[in-house]
C-alpha cells in the first residue's frame, strides 16, 4: 500500500483514513516476461499498478507489432478503451521482463472513484496528464521528421533511455531501430 500512497502523494494529494482503507482492497500478481496482463481481443476488468518492471502497449498490424507505449514501475496500467468502454482491447500489453503488480477490479475502483474526492482527483490528474501527453506524442508523428521528434521524446521523457530498449522506443516514435541508431550517432557526434 506504501507504494501507491507515495504516488498519491507524489501527485499533491493526502489521504483520509477511510480513503487509504479502501485502497487496501486489491491483489498482488506477478507476472513472466512475455506473459500479457491484456491480450487483444480481451476485456479489461482490472487496473494495475506496476510495483516492478515494464510492460509495452503494442498493436499487431499486418503481422507487425506497432509499439504505443511502454509502462514503467511506479505508474498504473490497463487497456483504456476496453477498461472504460468494456469492449474487447484493440491493444496487447505484454512484459518485457518479470512484473509484480497491483490489480484493483474495475468495479471497485470505478466505485472507490465515486465514493473519494482524493481518487476522483487523483484520477483526473491522471487522465490530464496522459492526454496531454498523447495529443503532444500525436502532433510529433504528424508535423515533425524523426530526428526532431527524437530529441522531443528525449527531452519529455529523460528516464525512458535507461529504462526502456531502444527497439521499443523506435516504434513509438514511428521510425526503425537501425534509423533511431543513426540518429543517436548523429547526436552524439555533433
Amino acid at each position: 500500500m506504501e507504494i501507491i500512497e507515495n504516488y498519491i502523494n507524489r501527485h499533491g494529494i493526502n489521504l483520509g483514513d477511510n480513503c487509504r482503507d479502501a485502497l487496501c482492497h486489491y491483489s498482488i500478481k506477478k507476472l513472466k516476461k512475455g506473459d500479457f496482463f491484456i491480450k487483444e481481443g480481451a476485456i479489461a476488468t482490472h487496473i494495475g499498478f506496476i510495483i516492478s518492471g515494464k510492460i509495452i502497449h503494442y498493436y499487431n498490424v499486418d503481422g507487425k507489432e506497432l509499439t504505443r507505449w511502454v509502462s514503467i514501475q511506479n505508474n498504473f496500467v490497463t487497456a483504456f478503451i476496453s477498461f472504460i468502454n468494456g469492449s474487447k482491447s484493440l491493444e496487447n500489453l505484454a512484459c518485457i521482463e518479470d512484473v509484480e503488480i497491483i490489480l484493483y477490479d474495475k468495479n471497485y475502483f470505478q466505485n472507490t472513484l465515486m465514493l473519494f474526492k482524493e481518487i476522483e482527483l487523483l484520477w483526473k490528474q491522471t487522465l490530464e496528464t496522459n492526454m496531454i501527453g498523447y495529443e503532444h506524442r500525436i502532433y510529433q508523428l504528424i508535423t515533425t521528421k524523426a530526428e526532431e521528434r527524437y530529441l522531443n521524446f528525449r527531452k519529455t521523457y529523460p528516464w525512458f533511455e535507461k529504462e526502456v530498449p531502444q527497439k521499443y522506443i523506435a516504434s513509438m516514435l514511428g521510425i526503425e531501430p537501425r534509423h533511431l541508431s543513426r540518429i543517436r550517432k548523429k547526436l552524439s557526434s555533433s
